[in-house]
């Protein structure tokens, strides 16, 4: 996910506030300064010797307040005083671990970094199984190596990795290139996603998978349009809806992107197509953590202090923006599909409807699939987890 690098800096969004949300998005090239502008007080940070792996926050749900270190949303939000259709069915605790499918847009943001790591630090904590990883962001970047390189370092060398067929939206890397080269790995030629999909839902029991996508959706709408092949002789969309329990989407903005600072968040804009049609023919419950949840939540910081130099998710931070706290849009993504609600948010049901450009607009409505999810503690309480989370060594079970 990638909005620091398709947004603009902090200084310039911080100009926006206050102003009408219509205008056009500035140039691409425009990189993320939250490094050096909004760090978290290092009095709030983590304990410095956590608990192994941390549980899910369990926090007064009527406490809403924001530390004033964390600042809120930078865009003028309804979301705090919507209306909300309970919808906590579409996102239950489980009893036995999630399997998950990661998709990610994994060069340009370096909380895509992020995000595997925790779901790698939740599978060490027997709360998840990892069945593969996708890699939704085209170009050159050798992201299947960076990724690779994660996996080994968590002891993990063989989780299947696929990578996106044909165009795709793709931006230029601070860390990529880095992780594959100077930490091990050996994935060469890894096969399209679409396929490595089609393969592992085929193999799956019904009803037990769980997507996780924090990128485009560029491999979920080829997955859902894919003909039969040896693998299954169900179409994708078929397989989809036997195979996946639900989907649980970083991207968006809630409960309507006319609120957002640039029209529409970052993963639904760049393959629009795609967004519009995943979103409306998606055959299975669906769960959205939008952009002002991450927006809210910084991380990272801890991983320069308290984790080795051989953590290539530690360098990666030191890389995109000096090791200093970011936002944490896929992390969260990732913490809500395993652990569900987890006493740090609600899920409001209804449907997600996409307008041009990725943009988003909520119809309430409980009786549809479709959820978002709401902040219900203070931010710094689920960075917290995050971060302890992040610096778990591997291997703790």
């Amino acid at each position: 996910m990638a909005d620091a690098v398709r947004r603009a800096s902090i200084a310039v969004v911080l100009a926006l506030v206050g102003a009408s949300c219509g205008g056009d998005d500035p140039p691409v090239a425009v990189t993320d300064a939250t490094g050096s502008t909004m760090n978290s007080d290092p009095a709030t940070a983590p304990d410095t010797q956590p608990d192994p792996i941390p549980p899910a926050v369990t926090s007064d749900p009527s406490d809403t307040t924001t530390p004033a270190d964390i600042p809120t949303s930078l865009a003028p939000s309804t979301a705090d005083t919507a209306a909300c259709a309970p919808g906590a069915v579409l996102l239950p605790a489980e009893s036995e671990p999630v399997r998950v499918i990661l998709d990610t847009d994994f060069a340009s943001d370096v909380d895509d970094v992020g995000a595997l790591a925790v779901l790698h630090a939740l599978a060490d904590a027997g709360e998840a199984e990892i069945l593969a990883v996708m890699v939704s962001d085209g170009g050159d970047a050798p992201s299947h190596r960076a990724i690779d390189a994660i996996n080994t370092f968590y002891a993990r060398p063989d989780v299947p990795i696929g990578v996106v067929a044909g165009a795709a939206p793709a931006f230029p890397s601070a860390y990529v290139a880095e992780l594959a080269s100077a930490f091990p790995n050996d994935v060469e030629d890894p096969p399209a996603a679409v396929d490595l999909y089609r393969q592992i839902l085929a193999g799956e029991p019904d009803g037990s998978v769980t997507i996780v996508s924090v990128g485009y959706l560029t491999n979920l709408d080829a997955l859902l349009a894919s003909p039969p092949d040896e693998h299954s002789a169900s179409s994708g969309a078929q397989l989809v809806a036997a195979k996946v329990k639900r989907w649980v989407a970083m991207g968006g903005y809630y409960p309507d992107s006319v609120d957002h600072p640039f029209d529409a968040e970052f993963n639904f804009a760049e393959d629009a197509t795609a967004t519009l049609n995943t979103v409306a023919n998606w055959p299975t419950p669906a769960v959205f953590t939008g952009w002002e949840i991450g927006d809210v939540v910084l991380t990272g910081a801890v991983l320069q202090a308290e984790t080795p130099p051989e953590n290539p998710v530690r360098e990666a931070y030191r890389l995109f923006n000096g090791g200093a706290d970011h936002r944490s849009w896929d992390l969260t993504a990732v913490l809500a599909a395993v652990r569900g609600t987890a006493g740090a948010f609600e899920v409001c049901a209804g449907r997600n409807v996409i307008g041009g450009g990725g943009s988003n607009s909520w119809q309430q409505d409980g009786a549809n699939p479709h959820g978002y999810l709401r902040l219900v503690v203070p931010a710094a309480e689920v960075a917290s987890v995050l971060d302890r989370l992040l610096i778990a060594p591997p291997g703790r079970l």
